[in-house]
């Protein structure tokens, strides 16, 4: 018990500071505010709830039909929620997930402190208990976890890394696996995106670790083949859950690579990179001072500065970072910070273990030196940060500090502070007494708990962020668990996955893993979408109808006259749809939509297909005069709009005859690309008949087709006002006839009688031989059907929806699903599993290592690896680096 003490003072420490910050900020359980920003509010809450719901109640672990019209949500669950800690979750109720995961970020932080100081105990046994604890509580509030907490999962790796170095090091030294393979694989399970990294971070730091300390060949090729053999098995037993969320991100819209873009990428975001590692100054001091006695400790340092190096070339050379990354990122560039931290908690263990300690008493005036420092460091450390609070406030809800750039300055300033103090601290002291340790604890301890202050809970959007989650779960209370329609969300701020909280559905979604073709799709059918986001605003009332769109949600009262209101909650109104609207109709034949120029050519396809008529729902007017604008065309039909005398307003104008009564919307694209859509951001004010409907059109979640209202026998002028100069590839105005449009409602408002349980959809309903049932639910591989209890192909219509052939008569079918790769790959898992088992316990494990063939295929092709890795990764893009400063790269 008294060993595993320093244990508990540790994680308590971690609590108390954690819990003290919390309670000042009014965080759970002080308060109704909560640690969530960024990531963590806008997806990984959401995700929890919809973990919620699956457990309790009638959604699914495979698949989600409240976001995005129905996503894989297995490949989210293993990216983001296969946590231990998740589970507490499901303790708590409903409403109040948004709170607790900020307990689920204190316990992870402190087991990252409790997990590092089991290997500091483990490998240095002449550190003082005390100076144990203070490395690993600098590990658990290093500046990539006060960042990243905010992806969750990420710290789950961040905490098993140390464990998995513990197996590392036996399976080097030719002991036993198990350790090794058991925490590889779990850190696989829980976070398999950065321990992917962290097993490339293996793969490279190994070599060095041989070479170093490994000084027969024989051995050596021994040790490579056992660490390939057991890395081999971690990853198969992990398979189960890399594999499915793998296929899912290489469907992704996220996922896009560009050599022109790496090599010319210099340094990067910098300031943001060094920010995660820019805390716990006595780190630095004792790695300078290991470098000081270069030859007392050669052994070691021959191994760590090359392994230093792996992780600090590519905070500075960009371009190798990116490939750290698989080639590009998106707010974060340096997501394998913890392995550097770690890395530095090594650097600093190895020199206190091996500290010499001068056996000369302490002079009293000394210890007040040392008093006087550690007093002077933290008031200044402290009033530095403090000053600075709101700036660092704003840039961290900016998700980056590169904003303002003298707040890098500040966080070196006060690590420098904290490595002088600590410095001064061991000069004056030269000994690890329990006064030394205890100044060093408390410089440390000042410099972790004000930036801690900083970064955990975003106080100045509190009211906005937490406001959200309580809107969302007051709307849930009033959902009909029957009720599939979706809501169309028109609010100024509110999450992208908010249907995952509110559980009404909705095609809102944000995540890393975003289908690219469903993005796509739901672009081309009007809607708004930015970078790896779909969003509900845009489309028009038939594809709302086609798409089951039967809900408003809105901060301002809507002119619409085809939804009434509802209900109000907290300044939100909610509307419904007064037309009665399908869930699902029958078509005639399939169609493509990514080959459509704008969404009223698909809305007229979509039209024609299910009514069997040869007319169009839509005219469609692309017809522009400009008014001091010049139009030049570019290539892909790209036009540029450029403003001719900036003094002067500069319009693109349309002049719009209505005949009958009418609906018009309009399209303004960029492009096809959804990245580049942020190009013509806020470029515009829209009037129409000389009134501003539009302010700064268009937004991230407002860059789908407008609205502009119900017009009858008149001339409608539309003018967009430039307020730069842009380039777009079509402005676009489409006149929807409404009494067709009601008609189509009236004809085809067939019931599907859908249904929905956990993985499994139901419908029933009438139809020919020749007609093909349309579901407004997003394809995806993983589906399997039967029509009257016979298989059927599940088919991909309009590039992203199902479809059913049908049969003579009532067609009852059902819809299963499975994520695409689970079941092999299970397989695959599960008999690892075994085979380990076997492996290492009638020991055919050390009889595999001990065969020769099998250690010189290992060794070679590890050798072959590493080279080309360090050749074509560090070497060549390091000089294509240097270079990229002189010219630049057109590739």
């Amino acid at each position: 018990m008294k060993k595993n003490k320093i244990y508990v003072y540790t994680g308590l420490v971690c609590l108390t500071i954690l819990l003290v910050i919390s309670a000042i900020k009014g965080i759970f359980p002080f308060g109704d505010n909560s640690f969530i920003w960024g990531d963590m509010h806008d997806q990984i809450t959401a995700f929890y709830y919809d973990f919620y719901d699956a457990v309790y109640g009638k959604e699914s672990l495979f698949i989600n039909f409240s976001t995005s019209a129905g996503i894989n949500f297995f490949g989210i669950l293993a990216y983001y929620i296969l946590s231990p800690l998740s589970f507490l979750v499901l303790l708590v109720p409903r409403n109040m997930i948004y709170l607790v995961v900020s307990i689920i970020v204190d316990l992870k932080v402190v087991a990252c402190s409790i997990t590092c100081l089991y290997f500091l105990r483990k490998t240095f046994k002449n550190i003082p208990a005390l100076l144990s604890s203070l490395l690993a509580i600098i590990y658990a509030f290093s500046g990539y976890s006060l960042v990243m907490y905010q992806i969750t999962p990420w710290i789950d790796a961040m905490y098993m890394l140390p464990l998995i170095a513990i197996g590392l090091k036996k399976v080097l030294d030719l002991e036993k696996p198990t350790y090794y393979i058991v925490t590889l694989t779990l850190s696989l399970i829980f976070s398999f995106y950065v321990s992917i990294m962290v097993a490339i971070f293996i793969f490279l730091a190994s070599f060095i670790y041989v070479l170093v300390y490994l000084e027969d060949k024989e051995t050596r090729k021994k040790a490579i083949l056992s660490l390939g053999i057991s890395t081999i098995l971690a990853i198969l037993m992990s398979l189960f859950v890399v594999v499915p969320a793998g296929l899912e991100i290489k469907e992704s819209s996220r996922l896009g690579f560009s050599l022109k873009a790496l090599l010319n990428s210099k340094t990067g975001p910098l300031s943001d990179k060094l920010s995660l590692i820019s805390f716990g100054g006595i780190l630095y001091v004792a790695i300078l001072s290991l470098f000081f006695k270069f030859k007392e400790h050669k052994k070691f340092l021959l191994f760590y500065v090359p392994t230093l190096l792996i992780l600090l070339i590519p905070l500075i050379i960009e371009p190798i970072n990116k490939v750290w990354h698989f080639g590009n990122y998106a707010s974060f560039p340096y997501r394998v910070g913890f392995v550097m931290v770690f890395l530095l908690i090594l650097g600093a263990g190895y020199y206190f273990d091996n500290f010499k300690a001068k056996e000369t008493e302490i002079i009293r005036i000394n210890k007040m030196a040392s008093v006087f420092t550690v007093i002077a460091a933290v008031v200044l450390i402290v009033k530095n940060t403090l000053k600075y609070y709101d700036r660092f406030q704003a840039a961290i809800y900016r998700l980056s500090i590169s904003f303002d750039s003298k707040l890098i300055m500040i966080l070196l300033l006060t690590t420098l502070i904290a490595s002088v103090a600590s410095f001064i601290i061991l000069l004056l002291n030269k000994n690890l007494s329990n006064f030394t340790v205890l100044a060093l604890f408390v410089v440390a301890l000042g410099h972790i708990s004000i930036n801690s202050y900083v970064y955990l809970g975003n106080d100045l959007h509190q009211e906005e962020l937490t406001g959200e989650y309580k809107l969302l779960n007051d709307i849930s209370k009033d959902y009909d668990k029957n009720d599939y329609y979706r809501v169309k969300n028109e609010m100024s701020s509110l999450i992208t996955n908010s249907g995952m909280v509110m559980k009404y559905h909705n095609i809102d979604h944000f995540t890393s893993l975003t289908n690219k073709n469903s993005l796509q799709s739901f672009k081309k059918f009007g809607y708004g979408s930015e970078w790896v986001k779909i969003f509900s605003r845009g489309g028009n009332l038939f594809t709302d109808a086609i798409l089951g769109n039967k809900y408003l949600l809105t901060d301002t009262p809507t002119n619409n006259s085809h939804y009434q209101l509802i209900k109000n909650y907290r300044g939100a109104k909610f509307y419904k749809l007064k037309e009665e609207i399908p869930y699902g109709v029958i078509i005639s034949k399939n169609d493509t939509v990514l080959d459509k120029n704008n969404s009223f050519e698909v809305a007229n396809s979509l039209y024609k297909n299910i009514t069997g008529s040869e007319e169009d729902l839509f005219i469609i007017d692309n017809m522009v005069s400009l008014d001091n604008v010049s139009a030049n065309s570019l290539e892909n039909g790209l036009i540029e709009y450029s403003i001719i005398d900036p003094d002067y307003y500069a319009y693109i104008e349309k002049d719009v005859i209505v005949t009958g009564r009418k609906n018009i919307y309009l399209d303004v694209i960029h492009s096809d690309d959804n990245r580049q859509n942020f190009r013509i951001n806020e470029a515009f004010n829209l009037y129409v008949n000389d009134k501003l409907v539009k302010e700064d059109a268009f937004t991230e979640p407002s860059n789908g087709t407008l609205d502009l209202g119900v017009f009858e026998n008149e001339r409608v002028n539309i003018k967009l006002e430039l307020k730069k100069s842009t380039i777009l590839k079509e402005v676009t105005a489409g006149i929807m006839d409404l009494a067709k449009y009601e008609q189509f409602l009236q004809n085809n408002n067939i019931n599907t009688n859908i249904k929905f349980n956990r993985s499994k959809i139901t419908a029933k309903v009438e139809g020919t031989k020749d007609k093909i049932l349309f579901l407004p639910i997003s394809y995806d591989k993983g589906y399997k059907a039967t029509v009257n209890g016979h298989s059927t192909e599940v088919i991909k219509l309009y590039d992203n929806f199902i479809g059913i052939k049908l049969e003579d008569g009532v067609n009852d079918i059902t819809i299963k699903y499975v994520p695409n790769g689970f079941i092999p790959t299970l397989i695959i898992s599960a008999v690892t599993l075994v085979l380990t088992i076997v492996l290492l316990k009638v020991k055919l494990y050390d009889k595999l290592i001990d065969v020769k063939v099998l250690q010189n295929i290992a060794y070679y092709f590890y050798l072959f690896i590493y080279l080309a890795i360090i050749l074509i990764v560090y070497i060549c893009l390091t000089l294509c680096f240097m270079a990229s400063y002189f010219i630049h790269f057109n590739v």
